[in-house]
């Protein structure tokens, strides 16, 4: 079962599209739209009270389809860049992850500053959106409070997704990332960012390619600092081989009888199933090494690392799980489900370890607890060790326990914690997001600060991690505190399983 799978059964039902839409800038002040030159032509955007906003500018030309992205075509005059170009194609089921889209003419960036000058360059951050390489645009993510509060230039990428990004072992998608870094490289001076200082950051399926671009030769140069949140490198279940990649491709040519070439870009979307999987494939031209060979060789782009995971990633999958059942979760339901990811030894052992009594009676939270040590503490730990062995590499666990929960969602049975996505609205400004609180903005503040000074100079404010001395900072409102990972995701139990 995907990740996304039972999430996108509950919201679809609940939510029919309500939230997707584009992140547009609110509170423009009066006076004159900011005009930025890029090598290919002038930008018009939109000036709000605390930041520059460029949207929809094109990195790359309208691609063809199964081709590697093209240069831009320069224009004449000034291009309005006030409203978010096309998402790329994606079904819109999941709503907190994109826009329901059948477009192809996809490829662009947006461009988000402070408003005031600066005397020297600026920070640059380029955000690669999450969404399982099948959903999400660049748009969706408002990045004035992340600009502004961190003084840093933000780039939020549209890249090629699903079967027009990923079919085969043709890596179109992530081709469209590297070509927006060339982009920036080449453009970003005169938004006032430092084309020699680029984080490329990420969350979940973004901060997978991330991890692509660690290991892609192609992708060395392009930028000096990385952030993975919520995607751990050497999760073998993230980790598409070439062989995998062409057997999934040859099931999507079996369900029509056409050359996929034919096929619209809704029906391609409309194709996919559990049979099929998408993301960067490894084994190939762009990709030679996975990210456990490159890692463990140190073949791979060595910048700093700010490396993290969600202290309770897994409670939203669990949510979903009880939205689609309309019950509470049962033993059986723990049992059954352990079970087929692990097999029915490991569940009764499980069941032993993470006993509904020691979660206030809710099999909901002990399966959350359980699956989120599994599948997400125990890559992150083995994550933390092969990068801390090889670059610098700081480790935390976003571990704040009461964050804004999804507009129009009805709230969970159990204390959800901090699930999957649950640090986004303190970076970001989210339409589906209910508003900060006041503590949630000072925490909104501190994370904020502490990703644009890695940004800056590639520190975390804590130790970096090593495989013999694991540091790894807990960040919430209560501060930035030590703790030991292994120990709070019990990884002795799931370590060699």
């Amino acid at each position: 079962m995907s990740k996304a799978t039972v999430v996108i059964a509950a919201v679809a039902a609940l939510t029919a599209g309500a939230l997707t839409g584009a992140d547009a800038p609110g509170g423009a002040a009066a006076g004159t739209s900011p005009v930025v030159r890029t090598a290919d032509g002038a930008v018009r955007g939109t000036l709000t009270g605390t930041a520059r906003v460029f949207q929809g500018i094109p990195y790359a030309a309208p691609p063809a389809r199964w081709e590697p992205p093209r240069p831009v075509r320069a224009w004449r005059g000034v291009r309005d860049a006030t409203e978010p170009g096309a998402a790329c194609a994606q079904s819109g089921s999941v709503p907190v992850k994109g826009p329901r889209s059948d477009a192809e003419d996809c490829l662009f960036v947006n461009v988000t500053t402070p408003r005031a000058t600066a005397p020297s360059p600026r920070p640059v951050m380029v955000w690669l959106h999450g969404g399982d390489h099948e959903d999400g645009e660049g748009a969706m993510y408002g990045a004035q409070r992340l600009a502004a509060g961190g003084d840093v230039v933000v780039v939020t990428v549209n890249y090629r997704l699903g079967a027009l990004g990923y079919l085969g072992d043709g890596n179109f998608g992530l081709q469209d990332q590297q070509a927006a870094l060339r982009w920036v490289r080449a453009n970003v001076a005169a938004f006032g960012g430092d084309p020699g200082n680029v984080t490329l950051f990420g969350e979940s399926g973004g901060a997978r390619s991330v991890c692509a671009n660690l290991v892609s030769p192609a992708s060395a140069g392009l930028f000096h600092r990385a952030v993975l949140q919520s995607g751990p490198c050497l999760d073998d279940d993230g980790t598409l081989t070439r062989a995998e990649a062409l057997r999934h491709a040859r099931h999507l040519e079996d369900k029509f009888e056409q050359p996929l070439r034919t096929v619209s870009a809704a029906e391609l979307v409309a194709a996919d199933d559990e049979e099929t999987r998408y993301g960067p494939a490894y084994g190939t031209r762009l990709l030679p090494r996975t990210p456990r060979e490159a890692f463990a060789s140190g073949r791979f782009n060595r910048v700093p690392v700010l490396h993290g995971i969600n202290r309770d990633e897994e409670t939203f999958r669990v949510y979903g799980l009880e939205l689609v059942r309309q019950r509470l979760l049962d033993e059986r339901d723990f049992r059954a489900y352990v079970t087929g990811v692990y097999g029915a030894e490991v569940a009764e052992r499980a069941l032993t370890r993470y006993p509904a009594s020691a979660y206030g009676g809710s099999y909901g939270r002990a399966l959350a607890a359980a699956m989120t040590d599994a599948v997400w503490g125990r890559p992150a730990i083995v994550t933390n060790d092969a990068l801390g062995a090889r670059t610098p590499t700081y480790a935390y666990a976003f571990s704040e326990q009461d964050n804004p929960w999804f507009k129009d969602f009805p709230r969970a049975s159990f204390p959800v914690g901090a699930p999957h996505l649950a640090e986004l609205p303190y970076l970001f400004d989210l339409d589906w997001s209910e508003p900060l609180t006041a503590e949630q903005r000072r925490l909104a503040a501190a994370l904020t600060g502490i990703w644009s000074d890695f940004a800056r100079t590639g520190r975390a404010p804590w130790k970096p991690y090593t495989p013999d001395a694991p540091h790894t900072a807990a960040v919430s409102s209560e501060g930035v505190r030590p703790t030991d990972l292994a120990k709070e995701h019990n990884y002795s139990f799931w370590k060699d399983l």
